[in-house]
């Protein structure tokens, strides 16, 4: 299970790099809000890298921080992208709430295997 976790997180990662950089063109669009979609892009990817890393959670959540603002700056080097300081609040915020919220649910399952372990 923690692979598979792992693996869906890695792939939303590159997911996330390669929607953030095409062509504006190629940007899928799912919803009519980008900020919702962007949002919940960060948001699960918090909450999957800290479900499958659930030690390295300072360096998950600091690590989505530095992604959203790294890539905001890549777009500035692509004709077609720009990248703004709001959507990358946005972004970093959704990132920290999603790693956040692994990280909780991470604690609660070791408290759970640890209380079912023991008796």
């Amino acid at each position: 299970m923690l692979s598979l976790v792992r693996v869906a997180a890695w792939i939303l990662v590159a997911a996330i790099v390669a929607i953030t950089l095409v062509p504006i063109g190629l940007r899928p669009v799912v919803t009519a809000n980008p900020s919702f979609e962007r949002a919940a892009a960060y948001a699960l990817a918090g909450l999957l890298l800290t479900l499958g890393y659930p030690r390295l959670w300072p360096s998950i959540l600091l690590g989505t921080v530095l992604l959203a603002g790294g890539l905001e700056a890549g777009q500035t080097l692509t004709g077609t992208r720009h990248g703004r300081l709001d959507d990358f609040a946005v972004k970093a915020a959704a990132a920290l709430a999603g790693g956040l919220v692994g990280l909780a649910i991470a604690s609660w399952a070791a408290r759970r295997l640890q209380a079912r372990a023991s008796g």
